[in-house]
This record gives C-alpha cells, sequence and structure tokens, in this order.
C-alpha cells in the first residue's frame, strides 16, 4: 500500500510543477528570439527539456513509481539516521 497522501495536496503539487514548467518553458523557447544560433538551439533543447521533464517525469513516472514502491520510498538507512540523530543520553 502507498504512503497515504491527500488528493488536494498532490493536486496542489501538481498545480506548481506544471505552473514553473510553463514559466521556465517560456523563458528558454523566448531565447528563439535571438540571432545567435547558438542561443535558439539551447533555448529549444531546455525548453523541451523542462517540457518533457515536467509532464513525462514529474506527472506521470514519479508518481506512478511511487505506486509501485509503497513504504519503500519512505526508507531511510539505519546507519544514515544514527550518524544524523545526536545522541541524547551520553554519561
Amino acid at each position: 500500500m502507498a504512503h497515504p497522501r491527500p488528493r488536494g495536496r498532490a493536486r496542489q503539487d501538481g498545480e506548481v510543477i506544471t505552473a514553473a514548467a510553463t514559466i521556465m518553458f517560456c523563458v528558454f523557447a523566448a531565447f528563439g528570439a535571438f540571432d545567435d544560433r547558438a542561443l535558439r538551439v539551447m533555448g529549444a533543447g531546455l525548453a523541451v527539456a523542462v517540457l518533457v521533464d515536467a509532464t513525462v517525469v514529474r506527472l506521470v513516472l514519479v508518481p506512478a513509481a511511487m505506486e509501485v514502491i509503497g513504504e519503500r520510498n519512505w526508507w531511510f538507512p539505519e546507519l544514515t539516521f544514527r550518524r544524523l540523530t545526536p545522541r541524547r543520553n551520553r554519561t
């Protein structure tokens, strides 16, 4: 079973991701207005990369992988936990 998460929160996260990706896409696509060919190519490449990342990866693959993996999404290594947590009972 997957980690319980309110549906409203998932929708809110999706809206934030979509808004940020839209802004970044517009900024990178605006590089196409420059005369320099390198800037145009770089802007087009970055715009497509942001679009693919926001739609395919973050809105499709990540939620699907989290559903399949379930509780193991929230696994934290014991050694790392011990190193990050201060020792409270020192005598």
